[in-house]
């Protein structure tokens, strides 16, 4: 039996990675001499005698691994820190074992995590991200095809997300003996709902102006904030609007804030001073934040789980959104304004 261990990735979901013995068909591709393989948050660390590197997981295609590393050749001119895919020695972007995932192999730079609870390193990460989506802007290739991904536009993610919760809705009321979590998914329902159906019916007016974007940008990804900020896993970089990435990185932060308003505005102002919004984005970046995906993503863990343990967890961190919810009203007032 072959053996593995296991590694954590940024979602905190737990994915397999062969061992150096058992992958020398993977790093065995690379004109590399390994000298160490210590693990990182869903990743391996490939040491040799003059850098380390990443082997990561990645979910695309072979062709957006090519796309995505003239890409992020592009992008070196502007932050030389900006990771880089090697090539095997075969000239591929991208390695994967039979009937197993896909790996690819990238430059590592070190650096500490921007500090959510730290003003000043959020608003440098708000100018970062205005500095990359100014970039990708005027990057030319021939491969943009490769980053479409239709499933990911907010249209079609609300309404099918829109749909999950509805079914879920559906779910519980069948159920004759309910758990807490359930009762309080019930009463919830009403308000969270009730905004996912106004942004399904408001997005329908909106016109999306698509770009390469980061595709997973919150402060996880953007290091040493406190001085020369750099950006890393670019592994989800997509065709969409820029507001994708902007409405990510300002809910995953203000939800560690409590949702401060005055936060929220200054990071909106920060990005704005690097490249200003263009017409209708806050709209946009409005109802992105108005849909309720916290809510979601709770009741997407839940249903894919129904379990008694998962019920006490999900319903711990109900409560915490719902706590929340008024600080998160105060903000969407001040955005919404803001966009008229």
């Amino acid at each position: 039996m072959e053996d593995f261990f296991m590694c954590e990735n940024i979602e905190k979901t737990q994915v397999v990675i062969p061992r150096l013995g058992q992958g020398e068909n993977l790093l065995g591709a690379y004109a590399l001499e390994v000298t160490g393989v210590t693990k990182g948050r869903g990743s391996l660390f490939i040491h040799t005698a003059g850098a380390v590197y990443m082997l990561k997981s990645f979910t695309g295609s072979m062709e957006k691994a090519q796309g995505l590393a003239q890409v992020l050749a592009e992008l070196k001119a502007w932050d030389p820190a900006v990771e880089q895919i090697l090539p095997t020695q075969e000239g591929a972007y991208a390695v994967r074992e039979e009937g197993g995932p896909t790996y690819v192999l990238k430059s590592y730079q070190p650096g500490r995590e921007c500090d959510v609870k730290n003003a000043f390193e959020v608003l440098e990460g708000a100018r970062k991200l205005a500095d990359l989506h100014l970039q990708l802007e005027t990057i030319e290739t021939d491969k943009k095809e490769v980053f479409f991904a239709p499933q990911h536009l907010l249209a079609e993610e609300v309404r099918r997300h829109n749909r999950e919760l509805k079914n879920l809705r559906n779910y519980i009321r069948k159920k004759k003996k309910k758990t807490g979590f359930e009762d309080l998914y019930e009463q919830a329902y009403g308000t969270f709902y009730g905004q996912g159906e106004q942004v399904e019916e408001e997005i329908l007016s909106l016109k999306e102006e698509l770009q390469l974007c980061h595709g997973d940008y919150h402060h996880h990804n953007v290091l040493d904030c406190s001085g020369t900020s750099h950006i890393q896993h670019f592994e989800s970089m997509r065709m969409d609007s820029a507001m994708s990435d902007l409405a990510k990185y300002t809910r995953k932060a203000l939800e560690k804030n409590r949702w401060n308003a005055e936060l929220g505005r200054q990071m909106l102002m920060t990005y704005q001073r690097v490249r200003p919004f263009r017409t209708g984005e806050l709209q946009q970046l409005y109802l992105r934040l108005l849909y309720p995906e916290k809510f979601w993503k709770i009741a997407n863990h839940y249903n894919n789980n129904k379990k008694t343990w998962s019920s006490k967890r999900d319903g711990d961190k109900l409560r915490q959104i719902l706590a929340q919810e008024k600080a998160r009203q105060e903000f969407l007032v001040l955005l919404y304004n803001l966009a008229e």
